[in-house]
């Protein structure tokens, strides 16, 4: 369905817009134009039972693409349940107030890489300070995931983290716990030095960015203006990682979302309501949906899942001896990966055999706005 929206429209709008669109959003309508389809190649199969030809064509693998990466994304959830230890766990979100997303459309590498990064520090800072533990001897450990979306596919950069409530101390080599399961520190301060963490990376690290900021966005990097940082208790930590990996390897929206065209030539995109649960229906004009879905086009080779402290690759060792030490088993479970979906012949059933593999077919990489690319590209 996107790739018949961008067949459609996207040449209207590439004249309409081209000053406002970069090479990563020309990569992303390549990518989706060509899911699935014979420019990128393929498979052909054969039906032992009624001798039909199949043609399995590749994805794209682009993370834009709303038909893509589902496998990842039970892969990856299979990966981080089977890394959960027996603690409890939360669900800490960092937003970024209103003044300041428009920093992040026009600086996306800059500023959402700050972003994960400041996020990440203030943690561990004021996880520090309440287990009175200096910073150089505590590890902890958590994931983070860039999430810059709302609900109607608008701008809403913020940061999901799933932390574990434990952290090691590395001189000592024991284990430090919140007295309560259900609070591991107070949203405050953590909301306070998040902000300023951020301020002073933007005036140390991006100066031009800083010194070109509006009063209103200086007004937000002030103490007199609150974030919003939001904990959550969440159990055993598997809800909250099936949670993150609706944002891994995905679009903006499912595909399952699209639901049409009314009869003005809108755009029909389901959503639900975050306040009252109540299902609606968006209508969009085409180029408002073109549009809403590039703002969430990340730089090319921009990670927006990281690993901290002991969850890091990297960090193996302290992994183990943190498992160690919560009597846990001692190498990490292999994850239950989901079984792949038998690959038979819709019509009777029957076995595909493989009979060739379909050459790539790629004649054009500019942008994709002649009939020609929107074919092939």
């Amino acid at each position: 369905m996107l790739a018949d929206i961008l067949r459609d429209h996207w040449p209207d709008y590439l004249r309409d817009h081209r000053a406002k669109l970069c090479t990563a959003h020309h990569r992303a309508v390549r990518s989706v134009l060509s899911c699935r389809t014979p420019a990128l190649g393929g498979r052909l199969y054969r039906c032992g039972g009624c001798s039909k030809n199949h043609y399995a064509y590749h994805s794209c693998n682009h993370r834009n693409c709303p038909q893509c990466g589902a496998r990842d994304q039970q892969e990856w959830t299979a990966k981080q349940e089977a890394r959960l230890l027996p603690v409890p766990y939360f669900l800490i979100t960092f937003t970024i107030p209103e003044q300041l997303r428009t920093l992040c459309l026009r600086h996306p590498k800059e500023l959402y890489d700050l972003i994960l990064r400041e996020s990440a520090d203030a943690l561990k800072d004021v996880i520090a300070t309440k287990s009175k533990t200096p910073a150089s001897e505590l590890r902890c450990g958590f994931t983070s995931v860039l999430h810059t979306w709302g609900r109607q596919m608008q701008h809403h950069p913020h940061v999901h983290s799933i932390v574990p409530a434990i952290a090691l101390n590395t001189r000592t080599r024991q284990l430090i716990a919140p007295a309560n399961d259900q609070f591991l520190v107070h949203f405050k301060p953590l909301a306070q030095r998040f902000r300023n963490r951020v301020r002073n990376a933007l005036k140390e690290h991006h100066p031009e960015i800083h010194n070109a900021l509006t009063a209103d966005q200086r007004r937000a990097l002030s103490k007199t203006t609150t974030w919003n940082v939001k904990l959550q208790p969440a159990g055993s930590g598997q809800s909250a990682v099936r949670y993150l990996a609706r944002y891994v390897q995905r679009s903006a929206f499912s595909a399952k979302r699209l639901i049409g065209y009314d009869a003005k030539g809108n755009v029909l995109l389901a959503w639900t309501s975050s306040q009252t649960g109540k299902r609606g229906v968006l209508h969009l004009h085409p180029h408002e949906f073109i549009r809403r879905w590039l703002i969430h086009v990340l730089p090319k080779g921009f990670t927006r899942v990281r690993h901290y402290g002991f969850h890091s690759s990297a960090a193996k060792k302290s992994r183990t001896l943190v498992r160690v030490l919560l009597g846990a088993s001692l190498n990490e479970p292999l994850p239950k990966l989901p079984e792949a979906t038998p690959f038979t012949c819709e019509h009777c059933g029957g076995e595909l055999v493989f009979q060739r593999q379909i050459a790539r077919f790629l004649p054009s990489r500019g942008p994709p706005h002649s009939h020609q690319n929107r074919q092939s590209a």
